[in-house]
């Protein structure tokens, strides 16, 4: 989050600059310029900058990983352009794995948990907050759904049938 933060107040500063620059010199430039060129493009480049936050925070808490009914279901939303629910169903997932690059994401706790399915499909989902609890919740509902598949088709064998 750092970096888009970055980015929005970089575009923010640029403006900030445009507007000192058109003002100080504002004798030398022809008014043309400056009301026509300067002054819309401030105003464009402070209106994308709070946009694209806006639009990043909207796609970023609605990216969500729900455990339910022995299914991980992986929804991705943004406003306007993407709307994908998957079903990812526990027997499935092979292996589990979480992971961390960089200095940042490590001191805040999101990491990228790794599911390799069958068929050597591996899907990341980065920005996981507190990976392993994640990952231990992950592992327990698919113990649970692993024990009762087995009380199911466990033949009783120790009563002699005379």
């Amino acid at each position: 989050m750092l970096f888009k933060y970055l980015k929005s107040f970089f575009y923010i500063l640029l403006a900030l600059l445009l507007y000192i620059l058109g003002i100080k010199f504002w004798n030398i430039i022809w008014k043309e310029i400056l009301y026509y060129i300067i002054f819309p493009s401030i105003f464009i480049l402070i209106n994308y900058a709070f946009i694209k936050l806006i639009l990043w925070y909207i796609k970023f808490y609605n990216n969500l990983l729900i455990i339910h009914n022995w299914q991980l279901i992986v929804i991705k939303t943004s406003l306007f352009l993407k709307d994908d629910i998957e079903f990812i169903d526990l027997n499935k997932i092979t292996k589990l794995d979480i992971f961390c690059r960089g200095i940042i994401p490590n001191f805040l706790s999101y990491w990228v948990l790794v599911v390799e399915q069958q068929r050597d499909w591996v899907r990341e989902f980065h920005l996981i907050p507190k990976p392993y609890k994640a990952l231990s919740l992950i592992k327990k509902e698919k113990e649970d759904y692993i024990n009762e598949n087995k009380t199911r088709y466990i033949v009783d064998t120790s009563k002699d049938n005379i």
